[in-house]
């Protein structure tokens, strides 16, 4: 049954008036944000998909503005974007998202701007990486395609979690390095550790196909990087007081930063392991940091997250909020949480999602960086990421409607 079978704004228990300005301006059905999502989209494909445009018919990767304003190809958001095509493959069964599943296996490769010579797939940023590894396992999740998932155990086995450090390197102690060179960046990320986790509790959760032989002993090596990889965020970058977590942790300091996209991956590794150990502590964290970005991340004035990025151009940022959103309606749809916290984020969600289909234009379908002050009126110019995001926050609304998990 459906969950939500409207979008309604409310005050929020947060103490938010959610989009005050768009209160009594109706509802919208699951049916009008399923086909709000596919028109959008359609214009993520259209507008920002290389390969879309005279002259460029094999160029497999996303632009980082529309209309080949911008030809940059950002290797990480390349992996954001492609999700958005994994979750209309996923919502519609249609085959004409499922083939560009091969189209961007082999764009990621050739257009993978560093180059290596080595290894083609290698990335000096781990984090990039890692969300290629993740978005590698949507594909195959959705397809049963197996190589996507090994090269995602390759990417993981290969370059992340052998950037663990020892347990006497002060005053880190492990973690994740950020980078795969410590001799340029030194520092351990919440972001290079959070979706290294979420990589490990899904390869675990594969490791049937992974191996014929002594599944158990693989699914438990990966259930163990889980562990240890939250116990060191929890311990060094997340604030058991606050909810926070913070950015990363350098030789002679802690950067106390706080985005989006890391309280979600650290509430992504808690879901899990809730999943798996039901210890009531792992739930309690994943509030706390849904909680702080909700109340201190949220525009002051609206409650929402409609500012998605403070950057002319989107950004990395233009993607922080999207990710949160995913890992939100993970966290909604686990079953773990206490009836008015399912409630008051379904409903923070449900928020987002009427005010950021509100500021589309017909015909133009691309979101904007914010949903509260700016309608995109043509595609040229228009950055990639908050579209992304936008894209993303209607697919999340449509998972807690209990209707597409």
């Amino acid at each position: 049954m459906r969950v939500l079978t409207s979008i309604i704004l409310m005050t929020c228990s947060f103490g938010h008036l959610c989009a005050q300005t768009e209160m009594g301006k109706g509802v919208f059905s699951y049916d009008h944000i399923r086909q709000t999502f596919l028109t959008a989209t359609e214009a993520l494909i259209n507008h920002y998909w290389a390969a879309s445009f005279q002259g460029c018919d094999s160029c497999y990767y996303f632009n980082a503005a529309g209309d080949e304003a911008n030809k940059k190809n950002e290797w990480w958001w390349q992996a954001h974007a492609m999700d958005v095509i994994v979750d209309a493959y996923r919502l519609s069964g249609k085959q004409y998202y499922k083939n560009f599943y091969e189209k961007w296996f082999d764009g990621i490769v050739r257009y993978n701007y560093e180059k290596w010579t080595d290894d083609p797939w290698r990335n000096q940023s781990v984090d990039d990486m890692e969300w290629i590894a993740l978005t590698l396992i949507h594909m195959y999740e959705t397809s049963g395609e197996k190589k996507y998932l090994l090269q995602a155990r390759r990417l993981y086995d290969r370059y992340i979690i052998t950037t663990w450090g020892p347990a006497d390197e002060a005053p880190w102690h492990g973690g994740i390095s950020w980078s795969t060179d410590p001799k340029i960046h030194k520092t351990k990320n919440a972001c290079s550790n959070g979706p290294a986790g979420i990589i490990a509790s899904l390869l675990a959760r594969h490791a049937k196909e992974l191996t014929d032989r002594q599944s158990r002993k693989l699914q438990r090596k990966y259930q163990d990087d889980l562990t240890r990889i939250y116990q060191w965020e929890r311990k060094y970058l997340y604030n058991d007081t606050t909810g926070a977590v913070y950015d990363h942790i350098r030789r002679n300091r802690t950067a106390h930063r706080v985005w989006s996209y890391n309280t979600a991956t650290f509430m992504a590794m808690g879901t899990e392991l809730y999943r798996l150990t039901h210890r009531q502590q792992y739930i309690n964290d994943a509030i706390k940091a849904a909680d702080y970005t909700i109340l201190r991340l949220s525009d002051p004035n609206t409650g929402l997250m409609n500012n998605v990025s403070r950057l002319e151009n989107g950004g990395d940022m233009g993607l922080f909020h999207g990710i949160f959103f995913r890992y939100l309606s993970q966290l909604i749809n686990s079953n773990a949480l206490p009836a008015d916290k399912k409630e008051d984020y379904s409903r923070f969600i449900a928020a987002n999602c009427n005010t950021a289909i509100r500021c589309l234009q017909p015909g133009v379908d691309i979101f904007s960086k914010n949903w509260m002050t700016e309608r995109i009126s043509t595609a040229e110019n228009a950055p990639l990421t908050p579209h992304v995001t936008g894209c993303t926050l209607l697919y999340a609304t449509l998972s807690i409607m209990n209707v597409n998990p």
